[in-house]
């Protein structure tokens, strides 16, 4: 820190960026209004101490005559943390580390730095959380060198050559050239939604699955569909697998499965009709219908595919091969 810098200044240029925090445009005069400068020649001059001294980047748009803020730079801001905020970011931390298990220490190395800053009781109350609340939820293997890879050419926008195996078909690893779009968590196991430059389409890889990859600037970046939501996409999965198709299913499940999947959300658009002998119908628009089929099989004797016909031969032809692999 500069050593000229009071307290009284420190305090306003905290406040200055904690402003451009919540509202990154605004005109000169709603930011001396909003943080009550005594002129406007103290609001240019804190604004250009934060420049040159911390490389805050805040640019001024003479067509909108806004000051617009695009990045704190060097300058930490300070900012009084509640009870209640501190022991949500223990939880979360626990549950980063759980899902991205190569990241585990960086997120203990982070509660370290915040237990320094804080007060005593706080981090304490953050800790009993974190370990009276536990996610079991299994999650597949995954070489962290990759998901790094993938991370860093979906920021750069680069295209990426790898090898994936998958456990379908002939079982050969096969070379993918793709243009990463995002990944999400789903069903134990991430996913990476990409464009694929062979296809010439979308297409969803396994993160696990993958043995290597290498990001590179050939060939051109094919950039996401216009609003773009990688949330929304991964949601619209029964499971892990997506697609682009369109299927209608509607599902009978009987008593006792019945309750217990009335009480989740399987899919968003998923509807569910209780009938008067306990049993459900539920029904749901889906992408895929392979992650339905195996997700019935698991559930027989209580699920039954009532909707498409599609549905019933693949379940037809997992009955068999299950029998036939017994016979």
């Amino acid at each position: 820190m500069p050593r000229d810098l009071s307290s009284v200044r420190l305090s306003r240029l905290n406040n200055l960026v904690l402003a451009f925090y919540s509202t990154p445009r605004m005109s000169k005069r709603e930011i001396i209004t909003r943080l009550e400068y005594s002129s406007d020649r103290t609001f240019e001059r804190d604004l250009a101490y934060l420049r040159d001294e911390y490389a805050v980047d805040i640019s001024y748009n003479r067509n909108t005559s806004q000051y617009v803020f695009y990045g704190r730079g060097k300058f930490l801001v300070s900012t009084a943390l509640t009870e209640r905020e501190v022991t949500s970011m223990a939880a979360g931390l626990k549950m980063a580390a759980h899902f991205l298990p190569h990241l585990e220490d960086a997120c203990t190395e982070l509660w370290g730095k915040l237990k320094g800053v804080l007060p005593e009781d706080i981090p304490e109350k953050g800790e009993q959380l974190a370990l009276s609340t536990v996610v079991a939820l299994p999650v597949s293997f995954m070489d962290s060198a990759v998901f790094e890879t993938l991370f860093n050419a979906i920021q750069e926008k680069k295209t990426v050559r790898l090898r994936y195996c998958s456990p379908y078909g002939d079982g050969a690893p096969r070379e993918h050239e793709i243009c990463p779009w995002g990944m999400y968590f789903r069903a134990h196991a991430w996913y990476l939604w990409a464009w694929s430059c062979s296809k010439n389409s979308p297409m969803t890889l396994r993160i696990g699955r993958i043995s290597s990859i290498v990001a590179y600037g050939t060939p051109p970046y094919v950039e996401p569909p216009e609003n773009f939501d990688v949330g929304d996409y991964a949601s619209s999965a029964w499971y892990g697998c997506t697609g682009e198709g369109i299927h209608d299913v509607s599902l009978k499940i009987e008593p006792p499965l019945a309750a217990v999947v009335a009480e989740t959300t399987w899919h968003p658009t998923q509807k569910i009709e209780e009938n008067e002998d306990g049993s459900i119908i539920l029904s749901a628009t889906v992408p895929n219908l392979g992650d339905v089929a195996r997700w019935v099989m698991a559930s027989a004797p209580y699920a039954k595919a009532l909707e498409p016909t599609e549905l019933k031969s693949q379940l037809y032809e997992l009955g068999t091969s299950i029998v036939n692999s017994h016979s």
